[in-house]
């Protein structure tokens, strides 16, 4: 998967010279958390809504409401924003997005391709696209099994118990455990029902640990 498949199209962004207030009113409006920022149609920095108070604290007292609101309305986007952000291109694996983000702790990233700012990756989308790759938005059970060998030939199996079924297979991951013994498989598949699944995975040998029902929530 690559970033250009998940990441937010049609960015709202500003302009250095717009007061914080106004950028803050955004942020509001659009529900937003992060303000790419553009001049003259090229990316010169970021600002988040953390970055709009960060420097404020220190200058206003706890009653100060109409001082923080004079400060925000008096300084400017470019006097707070992180410029020159890190960028990655709309062809960017999402792990190494994951991996980038992790190593500088960054919650974002400016998608930028030919030098023009095309989306932006941030946590909600790194979250919505692990929930969906982990079949999380769709109902249906997790099955963990662990003690697996590192032999295809028993992840076969276990595939051909399941398709038995004909059930769908939502996700399937291997979890790194440097400090056990063989693998663990955590399945979701499609069903509310595992009992019968998990029966056949025991008789076939296989040391299932958890099996459990999830269903997906209203709204």
């Amino acid at each position: 998967m690559i970033i250009k498949e998940f990441m937010t199209k049609n960015v709202i962004t500003v302009g250095p010279e717009i007061n914080l207030l106004d950028a803050h009113k955004i942020m509001i409006e659009k529900k937003i958390r992060k303000l790419p920022v553009i001049d003259k149609g090229k990316l010169v920095g970021i600002v988040t809504e953390h970055d709009l108070f960060q420097s404020t604290p220190a200058r206003i007292n706890p009653m100060g409401a109409q001082q923080l609101h004079y400060i925000l309305s008096s300084m400017k986007v470019k006097d707070v924003m992180t410029g020159n952000p890190i960028t990655v291109s709309p062809r960017t694996p999402f792990e190494d997005a994951l991996r980038m983000g992790q190593e500088k702790r960054i919650g974002s990233f400016p998608v930028v391709e030919n030098g023009k700012l095309v989306g932006i990756i941030t946590e909600s989308d790194i979250v919505r696209f692990l929930i969906h790759v982990l079949g999380i938005d769709e109902e249906g059970s997790r099955i963990t099994i662990t003690g697996l060998k590192r032999k295809l030939d028993q992840l076969e199996k276990i595939i051909s118990i399941i398709d038995k079924h004909e059930i769908k297979i939502l996700s399937m991951v291997v979890p790194p455990r440097r400090d056990k013994a063989g693998w663990m498989l955590a399945l979701r598949l499609n069903t509310k029902k595992p009992k019968t699944i998990v029966q056949n995975l025991k008789k076939e040998g296989f040391k299932v640990t958890w099996a459990v029902a999830s269903v997906k929530p209203e709204g």
